[in-house]
């Protein structure tokens, strides 16, 4: 599932922090850096909003998101979690750290066929990401990685950007390693709450098949892509489902 903007992991040796772990830490728990990815985060979507008509999604799944949200200690302490959607015939889902979950009406409709298990993950996978603060933590590390701790993140996503299109970039590699992390995380997770609120986490595996099982578009091959390659996914999505469900018969 896509993300507009994109858990911390600190290197650890003894009760030592590594400086770069340890600023990235500082970056990410600090309120005005937040306060600032949410005002980037509520520009793009408000840019999204004004291309697209915004749609009312099904009663069904703002009582879907409710269950989630519920079975997550992290969401429930954290911002109010709201449900937006718009029209568009592609497949899409987004997340922003604030608490904004976001579909395209594509993952409803007759066509699609998706079922509400499936539905499930998508907005697990989601809330996962929000759980984890991904778009905050990607934002400082890139910050990291630039050596700049107190640029701009807008300033820092054009040079990140720019180093996308170079192939060779380490700065890129690192980055797109990071967000493969996370989202292989976000996954695991996303499993984890749908046995929690009683749905099938096979449900992850079979609705990541159906959205990523599309040829990629020439600018991903040109700069890569932001989640990890299908077949590697599904079978960590696999892994993890196995895992849960042997837990299940073990409990």
């Amino acid at each position: 599932m896509a993300r507009f903007f994109q858990v911390l992991g600190l290197a650890v040796a003894g009760l030592l922090v590594s400086a770069p772990a340890a600023a990235q830490a500082t970056c990410a728990t600090e309120p005005a850096r937040a306060h600032e990815l949410r005002v980037l985060d509520e520009i793009q979507i408000t840019e999204l909003m004004e291309r697209f008509e915004v749609v009312a999604a099904p009663a069904r799944l703002h009582h879907m998101l409710a269950s989630l949200v519920a079975a997550s200690a992290p969401l429930q302490t954290g911002p109010a979690v709201h449900l937006l959607a718009y029209e568009d015939a592609d497949l899409n889902a987004y997340a922003a750290d604030h608490g904004m979950v976001i579909l395209t009406s594509a993952m409803w409709s007759a066509k699609e066929d998706l079922s509400d298990d499936e539905l499930a993950a998508v907005m697990a996978h989601e809330l996962a990401h929000i759980e984890g603060h991904d778009a905050l933590v990607e934002a400082c590390a890139n910050l990291q990685r630039l050596r700049a701790p107190t640029m701009r993140f807008e300033d820092a996503r054009e040079r990140m950007a720019l180093e996308m299109f170079n192939p060779r970039s380490p700065l890129a590699r690192a980055a797109q390693q990071q967000l493969h992390a996370q989202e292989h995380a976000a996954d695991v997770r996303a499993i984890e709450l749908l046995r929690a609120v009683g749905r099938n986490p096979q449900a992850m595996v079979s609705v990541l098949a159906k959205i990523h099982g599309t040829t990629p578009s020439a600018l991903n091959l040109l700069m890569g892509t932001t989640h990890p390659e299908l077949r590697v996914r599904l079978e960590k999505a696999q892994a993890a489902v196995d895992a849960v469900l042997e837990r299940a018969i073990d409990d």
